[in-house]
């Protein structure tokens, strides 16, 4: 398959029109009309001048998808987006998203409009990461965030200033939705916003109560604090008749995902994530991450807090890699159950480098590895997986220990197991059709020594191969 994606201009405006105009045409007949139906070639090439752009995607040959890029503020706005009937099935669509996820670095998200009347068209944006955020008829508004702010919370005294911190930047009318399973630290988090906004009464888990609200002491916004986790969805949330006091509170709703996006065009969604199965909230053996995505305008301006980290690593396609935990092999089976260990990766080292294959469909180099059979075990499959990417053995393998991943637009959260090993002497490797090239990657050259290198594969590398300090070193022999 051979699928290119190219940035285009005013120049291109013929080019971006042949594509879309019979991309609208094969749709379903709407009143009003699609604009781009009506649109002249200079209009067209009007919004095209706007500083951004548009894209075109060319397959086998030919030019089959395009959409335009509007940027307004901080968002940017995908129009006139259209694949040519007969090139559909293939993927173009898709990468046309990820291709504008990358023309749009340093915005705060996607923002496309859909008609009420394309159901289809509707959920094809959700299934790309997009939220629905407001209607007005017959149009539908769906946002699809790009950043994510990052927090370590080794211990429940943490978590309450996280919330509290964030709490210097609530106001009235603010929703926040928080995730995460029994004991991550939901109703902590909340405490701290409580302790920020200096309102009245204790707060704790409002199971029994589904709703409780805690009033200022100083003036300022009253908490309103939701327990979603068992309604059966949005319609039970609105017997709440919580919109009432939305304009005049802060309100935060645990379990709320999937259920309480609908409340408020813009919310702030918290997501909190575990290391281990561990019962004991305080145990520094278990820490908590804690991930903030802004969706909508509310949170275009949201400040980033004292406490925030980078990510350790992360992709244009918006993988991140959050951490990475050294320990032992027998912890997988304690790792927190309700998050997956689809992977596992194995760093080679080779002639002073490590071995690195090349992803003949991604254009990518990445480490050796893929995913964990049923039936076996993640060293096993790291094993298998090279042997299969490489055409060697890999010899001896020892375990180095886990990577938390943040999946793309999905922002699911995975867990990947890390192996290492040493190849020694000449090695005559086989790359087959998938996995077309081998080489070892040699970290002091940088990112820029082995173009299309995964930053976090590369970063995975590093930590994989790195000498462990004396103490860990130590602490590893006893």
């Amino acid at each position: 398959m051979s699928l290119e994606i190219r940035q285009v201009g005013p120049g291109e405006a013929e080019a971006v029109r042949a594509v879309v105009l019979p991309a609208f045409e094969a749709r379903q007949r709407l009143d009003p009309p699609a604009a781009a139906l009506s649109e002249s070639l200079t209009e067209l090439a009007a919004m095209l001048a706007n500083g951004a752009g548009g894209l075109v995607a060319r397959f086998e040959g030919q030019d089959v998808g395009a959409l335009v890029l509007d940027p307004v503020g901080s968002t940017m706005y995908l129009r006139r987006f259209g694949v040519l009937p007969t090139a559909q099935g293939h993927g173009i669509a898709k990468a046309l998203i990820d291709a504008a996820v990358d023309a749009s670095h340093g915005f705060d998200d996607l923002t496309v409009v859909a008609r009420e009347e394309l159901p289809k068209t509707i959920r094809f944006w959700e299934r790309q990461g997009f939220r629905e955020i407001r209607r007005f008829s017959p149009n539908v508004e769906l946002r699809r965030p790009l950043r994510t702010f990052l927090f370590d919370a080794p211990d429940a005294a943490t978590m309450r200033e996280i919330g509290e911190a964030l709490a210097g930047q609530l106001v009235a009318g603010d929703l926040l939705v928080l995730s995460g399973e029994l004991g991550a630290g939901k109703t902590t988090f909340t405490q701290g916003i409580g302790a920020g906004l200096q309102v009245r009464g204790d707060i704790t888990s409002p199971t029994f109560v589904i709703a409780r609200e805690h009033p200022s002491l100083v003036g300022g916004p009253a908490l309103v604090h939701v327990d979603a986790y068992r309604l059966g969805g949005i319609e039970e949330l609105d017997d709440l008749d919580l919109d009432t006091s939305l304009d005049d509170c802060v309100t935060v709703v645990e379990w709320g995902e999937g259920v309480a996006e609908g409340l408020a065009e813009s919310r702030l969604e918290v997501r909190i994530i575990r290391a281990l199965a561990d019962e004991e909230p305080d145990s520094e053996l278990d820490p908590r991450r804690v991930l903030m995505t802004p969706i909508g305008p509310r949170w275009y301006e949201m400040e980033e807090l004292s406490l925030q980290r980078a990510p350790l690593a992360e992709k244009l396609n918006e993988n991140l890699l959050l951490d990475f935990r050294r320990c032992e092999e027998d912890d997988l089976a304690d790792l927190d159950p309700s998050l997956p260990l689809p992977l596992a990766l194995l760093a080679a080292e080779h002639e002073g480098g490590v071995v690195m294959v090349h992803h003949a469909w991604r254009d990518e180099w990445e480490l050796p590895g893929g995913r964990i059979g049923d039936d076996e075990t993640a060293r096993e499959a790291a094993i298998r997986e090279f042997r299969e990417e490489t055409g060697v053995e890999p010899g001896a393998v020892e375990f180095v220990g886990v990577g938390t991943v943040q999946v793309g637009h999905e922002r699911r959260i995975e867990l990947v197991a890390v192996y290492r090993a040493a190849l020694g002497g000449p090695v005559e490797f086989a790359p087959g059709e998938e996995f077309d090239g081998v080489r070892a990657w040699h970290a002091d050259t940088g990112l820029p020594g082995l173009p299309g290198l995964s930053a976090i594969d590369a970063h995975l590398a590093v930590l994989a191969v790195e000498p462990l300090p004396d103490e860990e070193r130590v602490a590893a022999a006893e």
